[in-house]
């Protein structure tokens, strides 16, 4: 095949945009031709181009006005292509930008079938302008983030309304004695009406009638014991029943939530699952819950309470204090303590966008952000501090403004100063509120019981991730395991202002003499002494207290001042409710991370409702078993101390004392002597002063031979420089430690001054060796005491498993520290002369008494001799101290048996004159009280009979007799009848008394509540009462 070559003679080209199945046409245009032919070819070209083009806008005209509105608004809508490509056409003949016709201009020719939208009447403008602005879709012009607000609005527009039906259908479900829904027409005249109901036994369609004078759809319903899913038009309704279960089994298990009651429903019934149940479910339950809180709202009206009455009253046996009680050195024992784990992750990593609810929880437990603020800069504020205030001078604290919040000496004088002796346990709260010289002990110091605690760290340790809104709750509960108050965490760790905002408010609420458990109390209490509460807490003399469970992990120096087992006044209790509190609130958490913040606080809100019912439901077994402790571990211990009296010759007064030596002591390996000290700094200096004088004759010696090294030995100008900048700098500072050591001498009174051929020298220089040898072995021996004491409490009998691991949990991170001391000890004491013997780790571990460890031997005081280190001795005092705190619980359960009783039946008296109140005027308000007071009159009959079972205990001293309510009217006893439990359990009369005067002009009568003598004498031989001395 020949090839050609040269330019090609023509070349091939297609144009037509193709559109609407048009073709595209191809053209061959010549190449090698001449300039004429070129042009007139050029010019053909173009017209033939002009002309189709014409033709092709012409076909795109007529199919562009066949297309629909909606069609051409698509074709108009811009390219979401980001690939757009600028097109040029050059510059030909009538193909310019000026040549081309909008397209636009086609699309506003009416499509066929669509003429009549025009009219002649005028403003066709404005009617093009409406139409261009309207889209397919819903004409429902609210927003849809509001949807939820307006839902909750429309509820509330009938709430009045809707409580009331449902009084009245809880009412006749009283009184016909059905447990159920009924499934009748309703009688009112209005239109009848069907409706899908659903429930645990219903799952049909139930044909409904208006109530009279009912104004929405959910109180006809509720009048039949059915909630709609909506509060103007349901279109399905649930029973109320199926609710009332529902709560119940959310209280036992809270881990079971709407979404599984409408997977249960469905699987029920059989029926596919749909998802928008679940949403009916919730609109449907909270609506129902709202509806308990203003049936709640209206029995508290009634009995005249209020949310004060109800803080101040949440526990009988700790609050409800009666007229001529005997006086408890502290009024009250309360726990506080912060719990991570009911969350509530941040909406910014939820899928959706977050709908507005305004709806907050009206419980009186919360306290709120803004409260929680005022304490927010107390930390760093105390830095600022020129004057930092000790136990002893409170009142250089700022009070808050509220009542008796003034502090004075008299008080700062009468309170124990427990922190004295645990300084180091107190630093790391806040760091920035130590000087210098206290951060330099906290470094150098073996104390570890704060960095046990994740909450006593420092604030930068308790940041909280991002990702949690809140980041948990921190609350206060009483000894009884009511909760008092509580606060979100919000984005952070157990920072300061949560305790102290809780303290705040327990010191207004609850008054003076409290006493305040927390985990880190040995921390803690010093950030609260130098708060603005500092000077409140000393005049209301609030004590703070290490937890039982918690102290034993701390040291023993912080046990001493700290656990509750060397605190005056605290009897056997343990201050570790708060960890039984977040034991049952753990299972909510699962509920309340991905909730909305409205739903968390109402699922929080309930289950504590039903904790504290529970609680107040195991109050008399939570006497009886106390009591009972408290019995035997006098009965037993008091034989156990009396054998170990007879040999060691012991009194009480000697295991106060020993307890005090113990402080002291470990108080003392602190520090070293201060003879030690001034003879060691001492000696530094000298040693100092020596190594002056020597560089500075040194460089006079080279400056004085300045010029000989010139000549001699041609030294540089850089070293002549030195020679005499190193003579005057040396000489300088020989002369300021020659000016330090004589201001050490004047300060201590040394007349001569040592050189090393004195006695004292010698003797200093060996003390100086023997300084780091001294120091490891001090810090050694306290870590090494502090584990022996402590090894104590893990080989008692009778410790439980969990305990037992927290010990040796706790001791395992002091095997860290004891190791790190024996390396630093052992390198100490090869540097002696003669060296002393290396430790091993494996001697240490084996050590079970301080006897048998023989390292003691070397230290400044042999503590084996002192009288407190015998383990017999010890025992004693751990029998004696027991025997203590057990009398001052019974004497406080004996207190709190009589709050109780006469709780129990003043809330009898006030539930009864209510329900007489309101039996003719509001009948359905007084059968739901009727039917609360059945329920609490059967809890109250539980509580009894443990008071009456702790009473038969040998030992009781108490009494089960009632008495005063303090500020409560006696006389409201006369109008209302004795209850059975009362009369029944604890043999309660009422008699009537006829008084008579003088005169004999009129005759008064009135009913008082007694127990006539014949009654005492029986009831004393049924209960079988005896004292504590005759069982001893």
């Amino acid at each position: 095949m020949s090839r050609r070559r040269g330019l090609s003679k023509r070349s091939h080209v297609e144009y037509g945009p193709g559109f609407g199945g048009i073709a595209r046409k191809a053209k061959n245009l010549p190449i090698n031709k001449t300039s004429k032919q070129l042009s007139d070819a050029r010019q053909a070209f173009e017209e033939q181009l002009q002309g189709e083009l014409h033709y092709t806008l012409l076909i795109s005209y007529n199919l562009s006005s066949a297309l629909s509105y909606i069609q051409r608004e698509e074709i108009m809508a811009p390219s979401s292509s980001t690939q757009d490509v600028d097109m040029d056409y050059g510059g030909g003949v009538g193909v310019g930008d000026g040549d081309w016709e909008d397209d636009e201009v086609f699309y506003h020719t009416l499509p066929p079938g669509e003429e009549g939208a025009w009219t002649s009447a005028g403003d066709e403008d404005v009617w093009t302008k409406v139409a261009d602005g309207m889209r397919p879709g819903r004409g429902d012009p609210r927003i849809r983030s509001h949807r939820v607000q307006q839902m909750i609005n429309a509820w509330n527009l009938h709430m009045n309304e809707l409580v009331d039906s449902y009084l009245i259908w809880a009412e006749s479900r009283s009184q016909s004695g059905v447990g159920g829904e009924s499934s009748e027409v309703g009688s009112g005249t209005g239109s009848v009406w069907p409706l899908r109901v659903l429930g645990f036994d219903v799952s049909t369609t139930l044909l409904f009638t208006h109530a009279p004078g009912a104004s929405s759809p959910n109180e006809a319903l509720l009048r039949r014991g059915y909630i709609g899913g909506s509060p103007d038009s349901p279109t399905i309704a649930f029973s109320t029943r199926t609710f009332e279960i529902y709560r119940q089994i959310h209280r036992v298990t809270p881990r079971f939530t709407v979404d599984s009651l409408a997977r249960v429903l469905n699987y029920l019934h059989q029926v596919p699952r749909r998802r928008y149940l679940q949403e009916q479910l919730t609109t449907a339950y909270d609506a129902y819950l709202e509806i308990l809180r203003k049936v709640d709202d209206r029995i508290a009206a009634t009995l005249n309470r209020d949310a004060e009455w109800e803080v101040r009253n949440v526990c009988p046996p700790c609050f409800y204090k009666l007229e001529a009680e005997p006086k408890l050195r502290y009024s009250s024992f309360m726990s506080v303590d912060g719990n991570m784990s009911l969350k509530l992750v941040d909406t910014t990593f939820r899928a959706g966008n977050p709908r507005f609810d305004a709806r907050q929880s009206a419980s009186w437990r919360w306290l709120t952000t803004a409260q929680v603020d005022l304490f927010k800069d107390e930390v760093k504020n105390s830095e600022a501090r020129k004057s930092k205030p000790k136990l002893g001078q409170p009142g250089t604290a700022k009070p808050s403004v509220t009542n008796d919040s003034s502090a004075n000496g008299d008080h700062a004088s009468n309170q124990q100063s427990p922190t004295d002796e645990a300084d180091e346990d107190i630093a790391w709260l806040s760091l920035n509120e130590l000087d210098e010289a206290d951060i330099q002990k906290l470094e150098e110091s073996a104390n570890v019981c704060v960095e046990r605690w994740k909450a006593a760290g420092p604030e930068a340790r308790k940041k909280m991730f991002a990702l949690f809104a809140v980041s948990g709750i921190f609350l206060a509960v009483c000894r009884h395991g009511h909760v008092l108050i509580m606060c979100d965490m919000i984005r952070s760790g157990e920072l300061m202002k949560y305790p102290l905002a809780i303290v705040k408010h327990l010191m207004d609420t609850y008054g003076a003499d409290i006493g305040l458990g927390y985990d880190i109390m040995c921390a803690f209490f010093k950030t609260l002494l130098r708060s603005s509460l500092g000077g409140r807490v000393v005049a209301m003399r609030l004590r703070g207290i290490v937890p039982a469970f918690h102290g034993h992990a701390h040291n023993r120096e912080c046990q001493l001042g700290w656990h509750p087992m060397y605190i005056e006044g605290v009897g056997l209790e343990d201050f570790e409710e708060c960890e039984r509190t977040f034991c049952q609130s753990n299972h909510l958490a699962s509920c309340t991370r991905l909730a909305t913040p409205f739903h968390r606080q109402q699922q929080i809100d309930e289950h504590f409702l039903f904790h504290d019912l529970d609680k107040h439901a195991s109050s008399g077994s939570f006497i009886f078993e106390n009591y009972r402790q408290a019995v035997e571990k006098i009965t037993d211990h008091r034989v156990r101390l009396a054998e170990l009296e007879r040999v060691l010759k012991t009194r009480a007064i000697d295991y106060e004392s020993d307890l005090q030596a113990e402080r002291e002591y470990l108080k003392s390996l602190k520090e070293e002597p201060a003879s030690v000290t001034v003879a060691v700094d001492y000696l530094e200096l000298l040693s100092k002063l020596h190594d002056a004088a020597a560089a500075s004759a040194a460089a006079a010696q080279d400056f004085a031979n300045l010029d000989r090294l010139i000549i001699e030995s041609g030294i540089t100008k850089q070293k002549i420089a030195n020679i005499r900048t190193r003579y005057r700098t040396t000489h300088s500072r020989h002369l300021l430690v020659e000016e330090e050591v004589s201001r050490f001498e004047l300060d201590h009174g040394i007349e001569q001054r040592w050189d090393r051929d004195s006695e004292a020298y010698r003797e200093a220089l060996v003390t100086l060796s023997e300084r780091r040898y001294r120091r490891a072995l001090d810090k050694l021996e306290r870590l090494v005491v502090q584990r022996l004491l402590e090894l104590t409490k893990l080989s008692m009998s009778g410790l439980g498993y969990k305990l037992r691991e927290k010990i040796g949990k706790a001791l395992r991170t002091r095997a860290e520290a004891i190791q790190s001391a024996i390396t630093e000890y052992n390198a100490a004491a090869k540097l002696l002369n003669p060296p002393r013997e290396e430790l091993q780790w494996a001697k240490v571990v084996q050590t079970a008494t301080l006897a048998e460890f023989d390292l003691l031997r070397n230290t400044r005081l042999d503590i084996r001799t002192l009288p407190w280190t015998a383990p017999s001795r010890r025992e004693a005092g751990a029998l004696y101290f027991g025997i203590k705190r057990a009398e001052e619980e019974i004497q406080r359960l004996n207190v709190e048996i009589r709050r109780l009783i006469t709780f129990l039946l003043d809330e009898h008296v006030d539930f009864s004159c209510a329900i007489t109140r309101n039996l003719s005027s509001n009948s359905p308000l007084a059968s739901e009280l009727s039917r609360r007071l059945e329920g609490k009159s059967r809890i109250s009959a539980s509580i009894v009979e443990r008071l009456i079972k702790a009473s038969r205990l040998p030992g009781f001293s108490g009494s089960l007799l009632p008495g005063d309510r303090l500020g409560r009217d006696p006389s409201l006893l006369q109008s209302c009848p004795m209850p059975d439990w009362a009369q029944n359990l604890l043999g309660l009369q009422q008699v009537v008394i006829e008084l008579e005067e003088e005169n004999d002009a009129a005759e008064i009568a009135r009913e008082l509540q007694g127990i006539d003598d014949e009654r005492v004498v029986d009831l004393m031989d049924h209960l079988q009462l005896t004292t504590l001395d005759d069982n001893m």
